[in-house]
């Protein structure tokens, strides 16, 4: 059999940067597999109309490669999730952030995955990405939310963390960019300043060899004597007269899918159900996910204190709740991009807003009169529900008993109900609560969970954090994958993202997802654990390359 690659990565968010990485550093040949397109930072959104134009991507061929959040709403639950080179980390809030060491003690882990062994992992993750807590140059401040935030944490007789964010904050030398508190980390970093995957871990795995494909999508996996067949579609090719003509195949030894949780169960579920190339995967796809308990669009809203949350890294610090029963609630600031601040002040209702614009507008005219009534600009411009309000993030260990599955027409569903983790979210309403209360503030209920005037409950919750359906087992009657993210019944099948996860981790869980990504890769490499000190440790440095045997044939490569 000629083979195209040694190794097909599908998605190139953090568990297929990372494995495409590490194994072209190995030697292997490798192809990175990306339906969205490549950023470059100077194209990132910044005005209302580039936001709604160029942020958001759409379905279908002629939108491909549009905008890098995907917003999917379901019945029960909607999910943000990224696309284009570099996956979430274009859009995500930077927190890279260990879980307690319990949340591997739950029942729903392998025994082997524990935060002793997990160790090392975190650690080449946290490096390579430059995680580091904020804190302030001489001339600046701490942004008014952040103090906020904290303020509320104290006045509970708790200390807020500030938590380790990808962030270059400081620079040692002219050429680096470092974060301007813009508060626009969901549109892209502009200056580069946010330590976002196509700026680390896939120019390394470049300069290893590796090809990177934009605008491909994944289709279907076939296998194959020895290894796999890879139908993908050609997004950015235009469209011919022959059916098909944007497709190929692509073949490999391995194949890694690591597509974000909603893009690799859907692969995976349709490779089972609909195509039948992989009928053995385990009856357990698609079951446990979980959207990581978030609860997004709840926060404090002051009368008279200014809070600003569209300055500084949008989520900057956080404070922790350890429940009965090993539960975990955590709860962080949360900042807006300024093209949201400014809508979300112009269409929420205010009266003071209307008294306060027929009041300048009498004083405008009185004073082009010569009357004594000094028109206020700064008194219309500061204007706006959100400039005292302190937007809160939640997370925490729900049930994670959501089902992912396709519909009749072949397009995923998501089966999700709130009831077992109802007591959860009331608990982390209730610290939100305290902390408003507490803190001289009100709690303003998300409008997703309830109404905002006649709170009729909707319980419904918005994720950036969806994770299950591909679980790690430790047989395949628990999960999909074995604890090395092999899938259960074909060699040389691997899982590599938030799909593995299973249970909710409690905490922004890109770390967890590195950790576990890199965890994969290694065992693929050396077919053992990472240790501390490790001689085969994987370098985050682009060193100089070492002669290579003759790479894999690429005949059939989509660039050839």
């Amino acid at each position: 059999m000629e083979w195209d690659y040694d190794v097909i990565v599908i998605g190139s968010g953090f568990g297929g940067a990372i494995t495409a990485c590490r194994l072209a550093q190995a030697g292997r040949s490798v192809c990175m597999l990306e339906k969205g397109r490549r950023w470059d930072r100077t194209h990132f959104p910044r005005s209302p109309v580039e936001v709604s134009r160029n942020a958001i991507a759409g379905a279908g061929h002629h939108l491909a490669g549009r905008g890098f959040i995907e917003y999917l709403t379901f019945r029960t639950m909607d999910v943000v999730q990224g696309t284009g080179v570099g996956g979430g980390s274009l859009h995500y809030f930077n927190v890279h952030m260990r879980p307690p060491s319990f949340i591997f003690d739950r029942p729903a882990w392998p025994r082997q995955i524990t935060m002793r062994r997990m160790r090392p992992y975190y650690s080449v993750a946290a490096d390579m990405l430059g995680a580091n807590s904020l804190s302030v140059a001489s001339d600046q401040r701490v942004p008014s939310r952040t103090q906020t935030f904290e303020d509320a944490v104290n006045s509970i007789g708790r200390q807020a963390e500030r938590v380790p964010i990808c962030v270059r904050l400081h620079s040692s030398t002219m050429t680096e960019n470092t974060c301007e508190f813009c508060g626009n980390c969901l549109l892209g970093c502009h200056v580069h300043a946010k330590n976002t995957l196509d700026l680390n871990y896939i120019p390394l795995a470049e300069h290893h060899g590796a090809e990177v494909l934009p605008l491909h999508q994944a289709l279907r996996i076939t296998p194959e004597p020895e290894g796999y067949g890879v139908d993908v579609i050609d997004l950015g090719a235009p469209p011919a007269d022959e059916p098909n003509s944007m497709l190929r195949t692509l073949r490999a030894r391995q194949v890694v899918v690591a597509a974000g949780t909603l893009g690799t169960n859907e692969l995976l579920l349709r490779c089972k159900h609909l195509y039948r190339t992989l009928p053995r995967l385990s009856g357990r796809l698609g079951e446990g996910y979980s959207g990581n308990g978030d609860f997004i669009f709840a926060g404090a809203r002051y009368e008279n204190r200014l809070v600003d949350p569209g300055r500084g890294p949008s989520i900057t610090a956080g404070v922790g709740f350890h429940e009965k029963d090993d539960q975990l609630i955590y709860i962080e600031d949360l900042g807006y991009p300024d093209p949201f601040i400014w809508y979300f002040n112009s269409v929420i209702p205010r009266r003071s807003r209307y008294r306060k614009w027929l009041r300048q507008t009498r004083r405008y005219l009185a004073d082009a009169l010569g009357a004594p009534l000094r028109f206020e600009l700064n008194q219309l411009l500061e204007d706006g529900y959100l400039t005292h309000f302190l937007p809160y993030l939640g997370m925490g260990t729900d049930a994670a008993d959501g089902r992912l599955y396709l519909n009749r027409s072949g397009e995923l569903e998501l089966d999700w109900s709130v009831r077992r983790s109802l007591p959860m979210f009331r608990r982390m309403l209730e610290h939100m609560q305290a902390l408003s209360e507490c803190s001289g503030g009100r709690l303003m209920n998300s409008f997703l969970w309830q109404t905002p005037v006649t709170r009729l409950p909707l319980s419904k919750t918005l994720t950036a954090h969806p994770l299950g359906g591909c679980a790690l087992s430790d047989t395949p009657i628990k999960g999909v994958t074995n604890d090395r993210g092999e899938v259960w019944g074909y060699k040389g099948l691997y899982v590599a993202d938030g799909a593995l996860m299973p249970a909710a981790i409690g905490v922004n869980p890109s770390a967890t997802i590195c950790a576990v990504a890199e965890r994969v890769a290694f065992h693929m490499i050396h077919g053992r654990e990472l240790r501390e000190g490790d001689a085969k440790a994987p370098s985050n440095r682009a060193m100089p390359l070492e002669p290579t045997p003759s790479p894999v044939s690429t005949s059939r490569s989509l660039t050839a």
